[in-house]
């Protein structure tokens, strides 16, 4: 069985819909075009879908140079960094301090009206910096911690097998999705290549709530579906204690080049994978 690169997926604004790829170029901060945006509140603080779940109905034309076409229902607004202001403001995500170029009023106001309050878009731009936590010398943009996130079909089709709700890969906004291996294959990967890049694993994706928001419509399952079945088999635990039911692996890149849809995966190196207690035998 050969494990090869099914998809690829960008997501130019945290939180709102992705663009599916035929190929990318990879850069140590991410693939091209990848979490360039964010929106913040006004302490600074990230704003995304864990909340405010229409976020991730508006859809994302890339144009290039991180120029956007946005769409929400009737609305459409253009966004082009030759537009933007020079000034910097200080933002937060999770607990780390960024430096977010100020994008513009009119921007600010596009979102405001569709989330129903006060918003302002930001730009990772020059003057930004920001680097991943397990790899200080490894840089990242606006994505949660880490610039590349992989997942497969098959740990998919497990996750399916078990969920009483239907789910889908969007619920959890992977940048590289693999075909052609065994579910969960990809916990064993420590070291990869995929085109011309080499990836390094760093550790789990630990899931939340938003895994329980539907991507075409914005609703949150009832029953707090996949999340709930996740942690009946992947509850990560570590020195005895759960932390989380986790599905993919946060990854880094080792040198920068260009990946495409059906490219073969040749693992370098393996690794131990974690441990997950599985209530479900219980």
């Amino acid at each position: 069985m050969t494990a090869f690169l099914d998809d690829i997926t960008i997501y130019p604004i945290k939180s709102t819909r992705g663009i599916s790829l035929a190929q990318s170029s990879v850069a140590f901060a991410g693939l091209i075009g990848d979490r360039r945006y964010m929106l913040v509140n006004s302490e600074g603080k990230f704003v995304t879908a864990r909340k405010d779940y229409l976020l991730s109905l508006i859809q994302v034309e890339h144009h290039g140079n991180d120029k956007l076409t946005l769409s929400y229902q009737d609305q459409q607004i253009v966004i082009d960094p030759d537009t933007f202001t020079a000034e910097y403001e200080a933002t937060v995500i999770w607990k780390t301090d960024v430096q977010g170029q100020v994008c513009g009023k009119q921007y600010d106001e596009w979102f405001s009206r569709i989330l129903g309050k006060a918003v302002r878009l930001v730009y990772f731009g020059d003057q930004s910096s920001r680097f991943t936590s397990r790899r200080p010398e490894q840089p990242v943009a606006f994505a949660d911690g880490y610039p590349f996130l992989i997942a497969s079909r098959a740990s998919l089709r497990a996750l399916a097998e078990r969920c009483p709700e239907e789910v889908q890969m969007e619920r959890f906004r992977p940048n590289i999705v693999i075909d052609g291996c065994e579910a969960f294959a990809e916990d064993t990967w420590a070291i990869f290549k995929i085109g011309d890049v080499v990836f390094e694993t760093i550790k789990p994706c630990i899931r939340c709530i938003f895994t329980t928001l539907n991507p075409n419509t914005a609703e949150k399952s009832p029953q707090g579906e996949p999340f709930k079945t996740l942690c009946q088999f992947r509850q990560l635990v570590e020195d005895g204690k759960p932390q989380g039911p986790t599905f993919g692996m946060n990854l880094v890149a080792l040198n920068e080049g260009v990946i495409k849809q059906g490219d073969q995966v040749k693992v370098l190196e393996y690794r131990t994978s974690e441990m997950y207690q599985d209530k479900s035998k219980a």
